[in-house]
């Protein structure tokens, strides 16, 4: 299978550099003390899926495998261990505290972008077949 993508920074796949720079901010966020209340309010698990929906987005995205399908239950139990992982630490920041329903809108955010994106990946294969007159069973 070809790389996602070939554009490189300093060695590595750009894609790459971004998954990492993306979940080192997730970390660095869920990490820091409580925000003040003079920054406008945004409903904390659409937060949470919002951040877990573009992790699992991105993994999926920089993630290549000749088992394509076997690739996205690998993701979403990445994103579980780490969901589960982010909320036990965060108890040990102050003003922070873990909460069950934080991880439920991690894994809804996790689900919802695994599936989306092998929806959407399954349907451009299939659109690109069915266009492809090499590829397509009509033109033997």
């Amino acid at each position: 299978m070809q790389p996602v993508t070939k554009l490189r920074l300093l060695g590595f796949r750009l894609a790459v550099i971004a998954l990492a720079a993306y979940w080192t901010a997730i970390f660095i966020g869920t990490h820091l003390p409580k925000m003040p209340k003079a920054l406008p309010s945004v409903n904390d698990k659409v937060m949470h899926f919002t951040a877990f929906f573009g992790l699992a987005m991105l993994l999926c995205y920089c993630t290549t495998s000749t088992r394509v399908w076997r690739r996205f239950p690998i993701i979403v139990a990445m994103c579980l261990v780490y969901a589960c992982v982010d909320e036990l630490t965060q108890s040990l920041v102050r003003g922070r505290h873990s909460d069950v329903m934080d991880f439920l809108a991690d894994a809804a955010g996790t689900l919802t972008a695994v599936i989306l994106y092998a929806t959407v990946r399954w349907a451009w294969l299939s659109h690109r077949e069915s266009s492809d007159p090499v590829r397509s069973p009509s033109a033997t």
